[in-house]
């Protein structure tokens, strides 16, 4: 176990001992990389990932005040190197390096640094194209460990640090590392990786946000920043602390830094209710009018009175009882010899139905 500065180190959590550590330690510079299988890179300055510009240094810390409202107390930058070979892309791919370096989301100070190399198990002889991209010997990687070791001590690191993982947030240049290597090499071979990495922040987004959009790789963005490279394109390593330094860089800006990719579902919101359907008005009775039937009797003669005719002679007269009863609305034929003082003149009356 590769040992270039002791846990003690780390910076503490609390942002007033933070400052009084840098300002003592501000120039011890990071232990250079080692070719030993595995190890953590710690340091407690920021001073060897800073940006030369003082102009840039000032800025930073005009900023720090605002920093204390970000949502995230670290961010851990990470540029895994994995298996590869010249045309087509080698299957299984694996990583091979896995290199992190942690950056207080409060000050923007590059606190630690931390890198193993992981043994490929599927096509574990490195290919002459990848060691000569990625500078990783086949020594290197026969001394590694498995990912499911690395990522335990990567987790111990954190945790070595004072890191809650709640608020942290894990920063790429891009998508590939979160969303495509380290979950297809996990799925593939069953490992179980901690949450902290199901979601992450693509620096091309907010680093667009704050120089405009276009196509650039890591090198190319680090230089428009106004910063200057700092070691070996595609050592994860390098890569990592490149990536930091332009995340403090766009952190300087007033740009947020927010989660931009994600492996967790977004949990769709349940759908509300719905209300209870009115009940429906009862029915009103239909009220049917039915036609007054007509009198049966119509033709009736009376004695020696003839067709229609009442006892006295009179033509019969038809009628509807008014008044309220069992009877009501009854059809009914009595003397037409009748007038509203003395009523019918004679005793004449027979119900039409």
């Amino acid at each position: 176990m590769l040992s270039l500065s002791p846990a003690a180190a780390l910076r503490p959590a609390d942002p007033a001992a933070r400052g009084s550590i840098a300002s003592h330690q501000q120039q011890k510079s990071l232990p250079q990389a080692s070719t030993s299988s595995r190890g953590i890179l710690s340091h407690s300055s920021a001073a060897p990932f800073r940006s030369a510009d003082s102009a840039a240094r000032g800025a930073m810390a005009a900023q720090k005040q605002s920093f204390r409202m970000r949502e995230f107390d670290y961010f851990v930058v990470i540029d895994f190197e994995a298996t590869c070979k010249e045309g087509p892309r080698i299957y299984p791919q694996e990583i091979i390096e896995f290199p992190a370096v942690l950056v207080d989301a409060v000050t923007g100070d590059l606190l630690s640094a931390f890198r193993t190399y992981v043994k490929p198990r599927h096509h574990p002889v490195l290919t002459a194209f990848c060691k000569e991209l990625t500078g990783i010997q086949q020594e290197q990687v026969d001394g590694g460990v498995e990912l499911a070791e690395a990522l335990a001590m990567h987790d111990s690191w954190l945790a070595a640090a004072g890191v809650a993982k709640n608020r942290l947030a894990v920063v790429t240049w891009g998508d590939w590392d979160c969303k495509a290597m380290l979950e297809f090499e996990c799925t593939f071979k069953g490992i179980a990786k901690p949450a902290y990495f199901d979601r992450w922040v693509n620096l091309r987004i907010p680093f667009e946000a704050a120089f405009g959009a276009g196509r650039r790789n890591l090198q190319e963005a680090v230089r428009e920043a106004g910063l200057q490279w700092d070691g070996r394109l595609h050592c994860g390593l390098d890569d990592a602390r490149n990536t930091a330094r332009l995340l403090v860089e766009v952190m300087s800006r007033g740009v947020p830094i927010t989660i931009t990719g994600s492996l967790v579902p977004v949990p769709l919101p349940e759908p509300e209710p719905e209300p209870e359907p009115e009940p429906k008005p009862k029915p009103k009775p239909e009220i049917q009018i039915q036609p007054l039937a007509a009198p049966l009797n119509h033709c009736l003669n009376w004695c020696a009175c003839g067709a229609g005719f009442c006892y006295c002679g009179v033509p019969i007269r038809g009628n509807i009882v008014m008044m309220p009863g069992e009877t009501q609305g009854r059809y009914f034929f009595t003397c037409g010899n009748w007038t509203p003082s003395l009523g019918p003149m004679c005793p004449f009356f027979v119900w039409a139905a």
